[in-house]
This record gives structure tokens, C-alpha cells and sequence, in this order.
């Protein structure tokens, strides 16, 4: 998973998605990060959403909502809890996609993919993804 590190990315989505919140006078942006990524991936790691909340703040002053967060729900989660909240809120996982290496199906051997396969496996839930047939 090393291979999937993009430095910064979260940090660039993150000031477009926080400069459209205040924009727009949103009180809130909401983060997808998980504490799977918390090993690998340090703009995932809850001491990072702390420090982007502050950020956020500062960097927007007078600007931005005065109760407005950055929120992290799933940031002490892992990929089987999501699966299982995900399914108990219905969430249409069929049409979701996880893999890096994108095409008409899932690859079903990048990282994600095999984490996704992990994930549903580990909640107890069939997954509904539909993968490329492995030779």
C-alpha cells in the first residue's frame, strides 16, 4: 500500500472542499479516513483532521461559519465497521468503487480492492462488487 502514497493529496482535496464549505456557508466538511489508513497515510490520522479543523479555521477568518468542523466519523473505524454501518444505512455498495486501477470492473487485485474483499469478508456481508475474472 506503501506504492498508493500520494504526498499531499488529501491536503489539496481537503482546501477545495473547505473553500467551497465557505463559500457556500456550510458548517461542516465530513472526511471518509479510516484507521486502517492511520499506518501508511499521515493526512489520515485523526492528529492531521485535528490540525486541519484548526486550519481551516484560521486560514478563513471572518469568512468562514463560526461553529463550522472538519469532521472525521469513521477516522477510529475500520473498513468492516463501515461495511457493516454502510449496509445497516443501505448504502448501495454494488455502485461504489474502491480500485486504483480503474475499467469497466474492479480489479480485484490492487490494494483496495483486496481491502474491500477483506473488509465485507471481516463484517460477515457478501459483497456485491463485481470483480475481473483472476487467472
Amino acid at each position: 500500500m506503501k506504492l498508493t502514497v500520494v504526498p499531499n493529496r488529501n491536503m489539496i482535496m481537503y482546501s477545495v472542499a473547505i473553500g467551497y464549505a465557505v463559500n457556500i456557508k456550510a458548517k461542516a466538511i465530513y472526511v471518509g479516513v479510516h484507521s486502517g489508513d492511520h499506518a501508511i497515510y499521515p493526512d489520515c490520522r485523526p492528529e492531521f483532521i485535528d490540525f486541519l479543523d484548526k486550519i481551516a479555521k484560521s486560514a478563513n477568518e471572518g469568512f468562514i461559519e463560526e461553529d463550522f468542523q472538519v469532521k472525521a466519523p469513521f477516522v477510529f473505524k475500520s473498513k468492516a465497521d463501515i461495511a457493516r454501518i454502510g449496509t445497516e444505512l443501505g448504502v448501495p455498495y454494488e455502485l461504489t468503487w474502491s480500485c486504483y486501477k480503474g475499467g469497466d470492473k474492479h480489479c480485484g487485485k490492487c490494494g483496495t480492492c483486496v481491502e474491500r474483499k477483506e473488509a465485507f469478508e471481516l463484517a460477515g456481508i457478501t459483497d456485491p462488487t463485481e470483480y475481473e475474472k483472476i487467472n
